[in-house]
């Protein structure tokens, strides 16, 4: 197979994968234990293919395979504000993702404070958090940690670079979706009460996807190799 074949091939693949992780995104109900602080959360999966292109692809092949993932899911299961805020996430993400691939520890890093920043501030605004705010606020107290852990591991174990930019990604594609979003709505506030919420389940996410990334692309070499 050439190499102008193989590329295709891979192109096809990744986008026709984007769509039915997007499906599984809609199908897969994780709004219930934060329905009613974090409405319409879900996992992302999607967005996890962009992860794999950014090491398997060349830019543009990333910017057309973005392209593809938000308008064809927009069409399929979406609507109009769907893709606009769905193209916000998924330009800052991959952008981000090709900024910290090289130097993924600054990905982490870079995530482990935006994390506790956004843990500083809601507790600024709820001193006394409880219920389901409480629960928020100690998922980010968590994906800061992660993210942490994660900078001082890709520091001992290059081959686990894939996780910072996993984290990196993730939490970037929630606030491209979160600017757009108080841009169209007119609603800044959500900046810094939706917003942080966001953050740290991104990095949660993030951190979850990068392992299993890291961990495929290990097999992928493997396989090469023999």
């Amino acid at each position: 197979m050439s190499n102008k074949a193989q590329k295709v091939a891979r192109f096809g693949l990744l986008a026709a994968l984007s769509l039915v992780l997007g499906w599984l995104d809609r199908a897969i109900p994780v709004t219930w234990f934060l329905s009613g602080a974090v409405p319409g959360i879900k996992l992302g999966l999607a967005n996890t293919v962009l992860l794999y292109a950014v090491y398997l692809m060349d830019w543009r092949g990333c910017v057309l395979l973005m392209l593809a993932k938000v308008f064809l899911s927009g069409f399929l299961f979406g609507s109009m504000s769907a893709i606009l805020y769905s193209l916000s996430g998924g330009v800052l993400s991959l952008g981000v993702m090709l900024l910290v691939r090289k130097n993924a520890r600054i990905g982490a890093l870079a995530i482990a404070l935006l994390a506790a920043a956004s843990d500083v501030m809601l507790l600024a605004k709820h001193p006394h958090p409880r219920g389901q705010m409480l629960w928020c606020m100690l998922l980010i107290a968590l994906a800061c940690v992660a993210a942490a852990a994660a900078f001082f591991w890709i520091g001992r174990h290059a081959e686990f670079a894939v996780l910072g930019t996993s984290l990196a990604g993730a939490v970037a594609h929630n606030v491209g979706q979160i600017l757009a979003a108080s841009g169209v709505l007119h609603t800044p506030q959500l900046l810094y009460t939706y917003l942080p919420v966001l953050v740290g389940i991104g990095a949660v996410v993030g951190c979850l996807t990068g392992i299993v990334a890291q961990r495929v692309f290990a097999a992928l070499r493997v396989y090469k190799d023999q």
